[in-house]
């Protein structure tokens, strides 16, 4: 039996020397017997599941928290992040002493520099930051960090690895924010939006916790905080540096991150520790920049490096894929058929899930109020993320029942003239388990509006057509975000799938809704699956505004 952590770990319980776990070999100490820390005084208020666990101790202790923290400070100039890049070992040489003033930001985009800003050049998979700075030299850029030297006027800093360096320089010059934050991070091709949602809820309970992931970055009050990550699940390191500072500004003490597998194989989280890490599922994703499922894998797997010593993994012991993942920490597993901490009497309906909640340690009831089966398993994810750092059974049922709604995902937008629900289904795994829930909640048929986004794995696509045309009654092919590709030509490999079923196609994704609600009838249920949250639809280079939820009341839907 998995035993609870009674708190986060300890600051500057960083790995020692031995650290290379991000190659999946372990290291020594700090596995699955490490000692487990002490629960938070506040767990003894939120309740009775494990009383004598709480006696001593509180989450985060010793890490300086407290009215006096702000904003950490910046460095005023460029030593503090030459030594940083010097002990991280990538550093190849630096500008004398003294030739670079003050700096005034840190930036990877030419185009945003400001005078006195350190630019940062990155090779990037389309672009490479090496060719701009020059242009960065002429905006004002007062230093650059390059791994090849430039004909540019300008103080370098030379060093092995841009990317990695970058993210040692900003975290360095926002003052290591994370170092003044429990980070649970989240991992997994589904259920990490809603997961982090779910944990940065529950988790609020013991102290202040912000979140960073697909939807953005919100602050322990729940406000949105400003980033420039744009679409990306995990901001660049830079953004993500700057978004942590800011939740520490604004009173977080802990935060709940989605860690994409672009994230783990670029660096953007390279400096930060983990106090714990929750592995979602993993199915068929990204394999236009993966390659193949085992890259995909290993790239999810790297976030286990990033723990802690004595962190904690909490795994989906339903997935096969994750059993191979080497146990380098105290493991906690959930899942519906097993686990350490399960589900029983599991009921679903238009209101939500009702299930106990059973952990090694007690059990209670919880009625989570978002749709979706699989939404049980993201909720028990979390639950054992809580439970393994020493939050009761009672306290965890009493959150996710009062759970938020996370927007885009399983989100009833109209009622009228029937069921209208949005979801960011966009992949066949997660599309077949959307259909398989809102099937179970329709009394009449499944209208289904869905696509498949341009410029990413053409291979999902005849799969997820298949899933459409065996779970749906009406089938409405349409575009998701077509980028540069031609819309005509992923309908046609999404319709390779449906195998001559009977469906309907529809370029023009506002089209394809509006025939959506002219064939519902009352009883129906239409998902618009693939865009979820966005209020956007990128055709070519360009974003253009479109909003699912106010495009369905345009067209009459309430």
């Amino acid at each position: 039996m998995a035993v609870p952590s009674r708190q986060f770990a300890r600051p500057g319980r960083r790995r020692p020397a031995g650290r290379a776990r991000r190659d999946g070999s372990p290291a020594a100490g700090g596995g699955a017997g490490a000692a487990p820390a002490r629960l938070p005084r506040r767990a003894e208020r939120l309740g009775r599941g494990a009383p004598h666990l709480a006696r001593r101790g509180r989450l985060g202790r010793g890490r300086g928290h407290g009215d006096s923290v702000r904003r950490p400070a910046p460095v005023s100039g460029l030593p503090e992040i030459v030594d940083a890049l010097r002990r991280a070992g990538l550093l190849v040489r630096a500008p004398v002493d003294g030739a670079v003033p003050a700096i005034a930001g840190l930036t990877t985009d030419s185009r945003k520099v400001e005078p006195g800003m350190l630019y940062c050049a990155v090779r990037g998979s389309v672009q490479n930051g090496h060719r701009f700075v020059a242009a960065a030299a002429a905006r004002g850029a007062v230093a650059a960090l390059v791994e090849e030297e430039q004909a540019v006027a300008v103080p370098q800093v030379l060093v092995q690895d841009g990317r990695r360096a970058a993210a040692v320089a900003a975290e360095t010059w926002y003052g290591r924010p994370a170092a003044r934050l429990d980070l649970v991070g989240v991992t997994g091709t589904s259920g990490k939006t809603t997961s982090v949602v779910l944990a940065r809820h529950v988790l609020s309970a013991l102290q202040p916790t912000g979140s960073i992931g697909t939807l953005g970055a919100f602050d322990p009050a729940g406000e949105p905080v400003p980033s420039e990550a744009g679409n990306l699940t995990t901001p660049g390191p830079i953004d993500l540096q700057a978004t942590l500072a800011a939740l520490v500004a604004r009173g977080a003490r802990g935060a709940t991150m989605e860690v994409s597998s672009h994230s783990l194989d670029q660096g953007r989280v390279d400096g930060l520790v983990f106090r714990a890490a929750v592995f979602t599922n993993l199915t068929r994703e990204h394999l236009d920049y993966h390659k193949t499922p085992e890259e995909y894998f290993r790239a999810k797997a790297k976030l286990a490096g990033y723990l802690a010593e004595d962190g904690l993994e909490v795994v989906n012991a339903d997935d096969a894929a994750w059993q191979r993942l080497p146990r380098r920490h105290r493991r906690v597993t959930f899942g519906e058929r097993g686990g350490d901490v399960t589900a029983k009497r599991v009921a679903t309906d238009a209101s939500g899930s009702r299930f106990d909640l059973i952990t090694p340690m007690g059990s209670a009831p919880v009625k989570l109020p978002l749709l979706g089966r699989f939404n049980v398993t993201n909720a028990l994810g979390v639950a054992a993320c809580a439970w393994g750092v020493g939050v009761p059974a009672e306290a965890i049922a009493e959150r996710l029942s009062t759970a938020p709604q996370v927007p885009g995902r399983m989100e009833r937008i109209a009622e009228h003239p029937c069921t209208i629900l949005r979801d960011y289904s966009h992949k066949p795994d997660a599309l077949e388990r959307a259909l398989e829930s809102v099937r179970a909640l329709t009394a009449g048929r499944l209208i289904l509006v869905f696509g498949a986004g341009g410029d990413r794995d053409r291979g999902k696509r005849a799969p997820m057509g298949e899933i459409a045309a065996r779970l749906a009654d009406v089938a409405i092919v349409t575009s998701d975000n077509p980028r540069t590709e031609d819309p005509e030509r992923i309908l046609d490999e999404l319709e390779a799938g449906m195998q001559g079923k009977p469906h309907h196609r529809r370029s023009d994704r506002r089209e394809a809704i509006a025939l959506a609600l002219e064939l519902a009838r009352p009883g129906d249920t239409i998902l618009l699956a693939g865009k979820g949250h966005e209020t956007y639809q990128i055709v070519g280079a360009a974003k253009q505004p479109f909003d699912e939820r106010a495009i369905v009341r345009e067209l009459g839907a309430e």
